[in-house]
């Protein structure tokens, strides 16, 4: 078994199947192990959630934001398969929910098998199931109940189609449509139904297929073939063009920086290498070298196979067409001798580095545009890295036989730590809901209020929850429990609709929450009531306050118009300072309400400081925070109608003398550091910190 070549005996070929049903099975049962060990987690809980609701409202559910509905149909149907049902034991939940994407992911294995033969032969097909049995990062996805190894299936079915109908366009009759193209264009669709990010690597293949039929001899021919299957490709995608049109023109996550290339090919590299979990630690701090190792191998690798490919087409042609050798060596996308194949054999090859290439390039371009960075959203180019790879390692063959085995076994060394970190190290787990919920039941009491800042997946595991703000609270279990949804403009009335007569506040914050990134409900519990203590979890922390009830929330009670402009970035229009003197350790509220110059431009996220000073200039307290506007967005994208407010609360200090205290405001680049300046009603520069007002201290 070479490279290129297929030769194989009856006993080479029993061994491969035993080979390759050996890894299967290893594979099934390394994603069955210890599936619902960790809790389910946000994502998960809004799928089952989408999932089990009837059929017909899931393509419009509001909580598909970014995502087309097909995964969340099967996963309805395979609910009703298994008797999945809301309310069900969250374990039981977890564990029939996950193995769909146990069975997708296992079945996307046995896919790369074909594949890998198809692109680099006998030993890159075996390599490449062992590299997709092993991968962490592929093992992480088949043990979430999430769309991604149904993605990674899909579209390793569809490049497998699209390679079979690409060897079948060697004889100048061929029909504009086969039965492996047709099947293309449907596991093509449906992986776009899956996750939209397949696109990338759909526009990737097609246009590899473009510049492919540019080349052939009929190319106007074949360059019709490409556009009829892309427009049969956009027949059946179109009924689903009304809501990828509501979901995908507005969709950005401004909260996620943009990396650089170079950053952006790395943590691609690492995640889909060394998974989730990976740590430079592995292998005895050895971590890095064989991650970097591992790609420096691959690629020697693939030079070494495209050149010993390069001298095999050189002694075919000078051996004739229908010559010994080529007699002999199949083509690894055709199984017809390579004299009578369609296409040279590195075209598989090309393809599949288009593939990988192109499907980064693109969505790196989105990236740049929409600020929507996650290793996991550009890993539907893993099945084309793990074939390369394969390939590279399956290279080495022309030195040695064996030595592409022993290449694998030095990977999979490091893959096995990976995996294992995967599985077992609590410290790369998800999240811990169930302790959360654990310890809310153990410290807690009727009278008490408990808030939540995510949707999702508390109520999996806390039955007294409510979602919605008007529904009632699900008895049987007190204290009940709400998802709270922060509008800062009206926060102040929900507080004191929903927590007005309780005697202590719990807030449950999820690690990735931009629920509240002002700290609204902080800035108003800690103005009314005690921060009375904080408890940490995996992915959660638990603040809780004592209240005297009845409690009146009010934001600012006293907002009064102000004029400070810095620089030609934003302008301070209105503040809201305390009305009465304060005592030492009060808490110092402070409400400042923004807008951007009109007609100036700010391409920086920004930070404000409100700080508490003495006459000696002495700066005695602060308060810095973000400035975002409603829809949570820095500076550069608030729009001109944007009138967002600000929370700052300072402590006045224990020891603080009485008298009167200066407060003063400045607004600085979050990056940088470096202020901006105070423009005054003359245009002038007037410093970096103006005057807010004065506040009294009292004994």
């Amino acid at each position: 078994m070479h490279l290129f070549a297929d030769r194989r005996t009856p006993a080479a070929s029993t061994w491969l199947r035993l080979a390759l049903s050996a890894v299967l099975l290893g594979a099934f049962a390394i994603r069955l192990h210890a599936l619902t060990r960790q809790d389910i987690w946000w994502d998960e809980a809004r799928n089952i959630d989408v999932a089990l609701r009837p059929l017909l409202q899931i393509a419009t559910a509001p909580e598909l934001d970014i995502q087309p509905p097909f995964y969340y149909w099967l996963l309805h149907g395979w609910s009703l398969l298994f008797g999945i049902a809301a309310g069900q034991p969250p374990a039981l939940l977890a564990f029939f929910a996950r193995l769909l994407s146990v069975f997708a992911g296992v079945t996307g294995v046995a896919l790369l098998s074909v594949l890998g033969r198809r692109v680099g032969g006998v030993t890159a097909g075996l390599l490449a199931t062992a590299i997709g049995a092993l991968s962490p990062f592929w093992l992480a996805e088949s043990q979430e109940t999430r769309m991604y190894a149904l993605g990674f299936a899909l579209l390793t079915a569809a490049a497998v189609l699209f390679l079979d109908q690409l060897a079948r366009r060697r004889d100048a009759q061929h029909r504009l449509f086969s039965r492996p193209s047709l099947l293309f264009v449907l596991f093509s669709s449906a992986a776009l139904l899956t996750h939209y990010n397949a696109l990338f690597v759909l526009v990737a293949w097609y246009g590899w297929w473009g510049v492919w039929a540019l080349l052939r001899p009929a190319r106007w021919r074949e360059v019709g073939a490409v556009l009829a299957h892309g427009l049969l490709m956009t027949m059946l995608l179109l009924p689903i063009a009304p809501i990828a049109l509501r979901q995908i023109p507005e969709y950005e996550n401004p909260n996620i920086a943009i990396v650089t290339a170079g950053e952006y090919l790395r943590q691609n590299w690492q995640a889909y290498v060394g998974g989730y979990a990976y740590d430079p630690a592995l292998l005895g701090g050895a971590g890095e070298v064989w991650l970097w190792g591992g790609l420096a191998v691959v690629v020697v690798g693939l030079v070494v196979g495209s050149a010993r490919q390069g001298d095999r087409e050189t002694r075919r042609r000078g051996e004739g067409e229908r010559g010994k050798r080529g007699d002999n060596l199949q083509s690894p996308i055709s199984n017809l001798p390579i004299s009578q194949s369609p296409c040279p054999p590195l075209s598989p090859f090309l393809f599949t580095l288009t593939w990988l290439l192109g499907g980064l390039a693109l969505y790196y371009v989105a990236v740049l545009d929409r600020n929507a960075f996650n290793v996991r959203y550009a890993s539907f180019v893993t099945p084309a890295l793990y074939t390369l790879i394969a390939t590279g390692l399956a290279g080495f063959a022309r030195w040695r036989r064996a030595l592409p085995y022993l290449l694998l076994i030095a990977l999979a060394i490091g893959l096995a730590q990976a995996v294992q970190a995967d599985l077992y190290d609590s410290r790369h787990d998800r999240e811990h809901i169930a302790e959360v919920t654990d310890w809310l039941r153990a410290n807690t009491q009727p009278g008490d209020v408990i808030f939540v800042d995510q949707k999702y997946p508390f109520g999996f595991y806390y039955q007294s929850y409510a979602l919605d703000a008007d529904a009632p609270t699900p008895m049987g279990e007190t204290p009940a429990a709400r998802y709270l949804f922060v509008d800062i403009n009206t926060l102040d009335q929900s507080l004191t609709e929903l927590a007005g007569a309780a005697r202590r506040v719990f807030w449950v914050q999820w690690y990735e929450s931009d629920t509240d990134p002002r700290r609204a409900v902080h800035f108003l519990l800690d103005k009314y009531g005690r921060h009375a203590g904080e408890q940490w979890f995996q992915g959660y922390a638990i603040d809780w306050w004592e209240l005297t009830p009845p409690t009146r929330f009010e934001l600012a009670p006293a907002l009064q118009p102000v004029n400070f402009q810095f620089e030609q970035a934003v302008k301070l229009i209105e503040a809201s300072l305390p009305a009465t003197p304060l005592a030492p350790g009060d808490p110092l509220p402070v409400v400042l309400r923004w807008q951007r110059v009109p007609g100036g431009a700010s391409d920086r996220p920004l930070k404000t400081r409100v700080a508490l000073y003495d006459a000696a200039g002495n700066r005695l307290a602060q308060a810095d925070e973000r400035l975002l506007n409603d829809r949570h967005r820095a500076p550069d994208q608030w729009q001109p109608e944007d009138r967002p407010l600000g929370v700052y609360m300072l402590t006045v200090p224990e020891e603080l003398a009485p008298g009167s205290y200066a407060v003063r405001v400045m607004v600085y680049d979050a990056d940088s550091l470096e202020p901006l300046t105070w423009i005054d009603a003359a245009g002038n520069p007037a410093g970096i910190e103006p005057d807010l007002g004065v506040v009294d201290i009292v004994e």
